[in-house]
């Protein structure tokens, strides 16, 4: 047998795929339920979300007594269609309740019929047959039990009477909802990075720059939430545990805006500096070039690139560059204290410089 190679590997059907499977899961759970945030915060409404915790996601929007409590649970499915069927399909193992649409009323056996809603989210929509209609159809809006045809709603509800031997009230179905959101499975990320894009720029043009890195705060910030199963002893502990809210996002996006901003984001005031000094836009393009390599390779740990990071560095500390207006006086100021051109024909001294400077700067 031939000694096996990448090829090989590549090749051959994996025992476990479970792993990949459930991180998708999460990670597209954990994406919808930010972009449902993300609306709330857009239209300027209070709220609390709790993430994994009683339900993929637990919503409180408002204030005191007239806020209004939603569970929503987040189902990504690769089928064409949901159907009662589906939703009602009981697991013949486990605990109870043993059905989709089981999981979801146990939040109103949990906390009662004043909910605003325990509603099951999914990128596929329902196909049902309304109440009011004569043949079934597909529906992305939302759509409770109380609005489906009574074989539709027979099928769900003979379900959770299984699933709820004690204590289920038909008169509740009106708070079941299904919803399909608009996120398919290949690029939800790619939509919620669109959505933060136009809720930052309706905040302020310039917050558009920092979209990417609010992004990955904002994703972190919700892991952190995530699997904490630790029961909460204050509304305190709750909240720091497992909760954002408005005011945690506005912070995030506080934070993200002070941060050390990156080559694009302040290229465009190098670019009107150099081009100020004379250059063509060709010129001025093989410079950013070179100020990327750069960046690219410090960020890689090429060992050149590191060292002239360091000598940049002290060479900064030992310039007063905070009262210079011009990145390229700056950059002659620096030189003077013996720096040198680095052996790489991918990036050159000033290239690094300007990277260095605007960090410190911008």
């Amino acid at each position: 047998m031939s000694k096996p190679t990448l090829t090989t590997v590549a090749s051959k059907q994996p025992r476990e795929t479970a792993g990949p499977a459930a991180f998708r899961a999460f990670d597209y759970q954990a994406n919808v339920s930010m972009a449902l945030v993300l609306d709330l915060f857009r239209k300027g409404k209070e709220f609390v979300a709790l993430f994994d915790h009683h339900d993929d996601l637990v919503v409180f929007v408002g204030e005191g007594e007239n806020s209004e409590l939603s569970f929503y649970q987040v189902k990504s499915s690769s089928k064409l269609t949901w159907t009662a069927k589906r939703l009602a399909k009981r697991s013949p193992k486990g605990e109870l309740p043993k059905s989709i649409i089981g999981k979801a009323y146990y939040n109103v056996a949990q906390f009662g019929p004043k909910i605003r809603r325990a509603s099951i989210l999914s990128n596929q929509p329902l196909s049902a047959t309304l109440a009011t209609a004569t043949k079934s159809d597909l529906h992305d809006g939302e759509l409770s039990i109380a609005d489906l045809c009574s074989t539709d709603q027979d099928t769900l509800l003979k379900s959770l009477k299984a699933d709820f031997p004690v204590g289920f009230d038909k008169t509740h179905a009106p708070l079941l909802t299904f919803e399909r959101v608009p996120f398919d499975l290949e690029s939800y990320r790619t939509t919620v990075l669109g959505k933060i894009v136009e809720m930052l720029e309706e905040l302020h043009p310039d917050f558009v720059a920092v979209s990417s890195p609010f992004y990955t705060a904002l994703l972190a910030a919700v892991g952190d939430c995530t699997g904490n199963k630790t029961k909460s002893a204050t509304v305190e502990e709750l909240r720091e545990r497992v909760a954002l809210d408005r005011e945690a996002v506005s912070r995030l996006i506080v934070r993200v805006q002070n941060r050390s901003k990156n080559l694009v984001e302040w290229w465009s005031t190098v670019n009107e500096e150099l081009a100020a000094d004379g250059m063509r836009a060709l010129e001025i393009q093989r410079i950013k070039n070179k100020c990327m390599s750069y960046a690219s390779a410090r960020r890689a740990g090429d060992k050149t690139a590191a060292e002239l990071c360091a000598a940049i560095g002290d060479a900064i500390a030992k310039t007063a560059v905070g009262d210079m207006d011009s990145v390229l006086e700056a950059a002659v100021a620096l030189k003077a204290h013996g720096l040198v051109e680095p052996s790489s024909e991918l990036y050159d001294l000033q290239s690094a410089m300007i990277v260095e400077l605007m960090e410190v700067v911008a």
